[in-house]
């Protein structure tokens, strides 16, 4: 009767050494075509059941182990893309400073065309002809700079004068507020 079971236990053998075979030729395809490694993908490739694999711990074992070699490769992939876009980002940084310093000269340059153009503006403006230059008006220029000092001198004095008389106030409340105390 032992002799009637030998034949089925053969044939489950082989098919199970069949099937690992299939499993590990389907790891062994799965790491040249960099396939992503799970255990369902891998029963799939290899026409087997994920059961299959579970039931085997040499196989899950394998396919693990081939899984954390893809994650260390793709690690050091990832850290040498993160370099590369590292230096990738300080390049553009250098160049957008480039860039920001190019436009601040040209802004500059306008902001002084765009002074001398309504300078002129002004001084035709003042003189009321489109002709004038700055030595027809050089005279009137002059003598508008000069009432301006003129008044920024008087504010200034006025200026010092109410702070005197400020300061008066506060030392005159000062010595009411003590008699008062007194």
């Amino acid at each position: 009767m032992a002799d009637d079971h030998e034949p089925l236990v053969a044939s489950r053998r082989l098919d199970s050494t069949t099937k690992q075979a299939r499993v590990r030729a389907a790891i062994a395809e799965m790491a040249s075509t960099e396939a992503a490694l799970s255990v369902a993908a891998l029963a799939r490739r290899a026409k087997v059941s994920r059961r299959f694999i579970y039931d085997h711990p040499e196989l899950r074992a394998e396919a693990e182990h081939q899984a954390a070699r893809w994650a260390v490769r793709d690690g050091a992939a990832a850290s040498a893309t993160a370099r590369v876009t590292a230096a990738s980002l300080r390049a553009d940084l250098a160049n957008a400073r480039a860039a920001n310093t190019r436009l601040q000269t040209e802004l500059a340059a306008l902001r002084r065309r765009l002074g001398r153009d309504l300078g002129q503006q002004v001084l035709t403006e003042l003189a009321g002809d489109e002709t004038t230059d700055m030595a027809a008006v050089a005279p009137r220029v002059a003598e508008l700079e000069q009432a301006l000092f003129e008044c920024r001198e008087a504010l200034a004095q006025r200026t010092e004068e109410l702070e005197a008389a400020r300061r008066i106030n506060r030392e005159l409340l000062e010595r009411l507020n003590r008699r008062t105390r007194s």
